[in-house]
């Protein structure tokens, strides 16, 4: 028996895109931030999964949904990748760098941009010649860093499929949320260039998000490659709208 992860429909979505924009305000089926996604896919007729890739089918092509608030201010986590860190391992960076944290641990949980130093000397820089974006101490220099096709290849295996990206006002009426799903785009050709333009302009960031346990040793959360929420259509050379 196939289970709603093996399913994906095939939805004639643009057709369904313009029904729904013109269903006007429509009540969130769920209280949580993520209703926004989850009453699109219901009244799209995807079923709800954890399935990566693929959300729907139409014409032979496979797309993968993605909705957002407008006027979104939120970060949302890309993927997770750990840096190349040469000889500095985990526990000398928290013991160097870190600070002590609300539960009285080594800690190093900090958000990194190309545009300014964090408290602890750190920042990100993006080097073109190498195509490498690096994690920088402002007396120490280099510490750590990724080359640019292994996030690309990263981000690629995220978003593998072609984007339908839905964009939705919101209101809330007697504590209720309310969606107009009012635009939509399609988004193809992931660009390199664009990836490495968001980063130096400070929209894709990195966290740090790991501590020292009480035995010594590192708890690493994963080192999260995250960006605005808004500016995901910048990934892509070519952007469509549907509505």
């Amino acid at each position: 028996m196939n289970s709603n992860n093996d399913i994906i429909p095939e939805i004639d979505y643009k057709s369904e895109l313009k029904r729904i924009y013109n269903m006007g305000w429509v009540k969130s089926l769920r209280s949580s931030n993520t209703g926004i996604g989850y009453t699109l896919e219901t009244l799209l007729g995807i079923p709800e999964n954890n399935r990566e890739g693929a959300d729907f089918q139409f014409g032979g092509d496979y797309f993968e949904l993605k909705s957002q608030r407008n006027n979104c201010a939120s970060l949302i986590t890309l993927f997770t990748k750990e840096p190349i860190k040469n000889s500095l391992k985990d526990v000398e960076m928290m013991n160097k760098y870190g600070y002590i944290d609300s539960s009285g641990r080594q800690a190093l949980k900090i958000t990194l941009t190309t545009k300014e130093f964090v408290p602890q000397g750190l920042k990100l820089e993006v080097d073109n010649v190498t195509d490498e974006i690096k994690i920088v101490h402002k007396d120490d220099g280099v510490l750590w860093y990724y080359n640019l096709d292994t996030l690309i290849n990263k981000l690629k295996q995220k978003l593998s499929a072609k984007l339908v990206l839905v964009i939705a006002d919101s209101k809330k009426e007697n504590g209720v949320e309310y969606f107009y799903y009012n635009k939509a785009y399609t988004l193809e050709g992931l660009s390199e260039h664009n990836f490495m333009k968001l980063i130096q302009d400070g929209k894709v960031v990195i966290d740090f998000r790991m501590h020292i346990k009480g035995n010594g040793k590192s708890r690493n959360h994963g080192t999260a490659i995250r960006m605005m929420e808004c500016s995901m259509p910048e990934l892509f050379e070519n952007i469509n709208a549907i509505l």
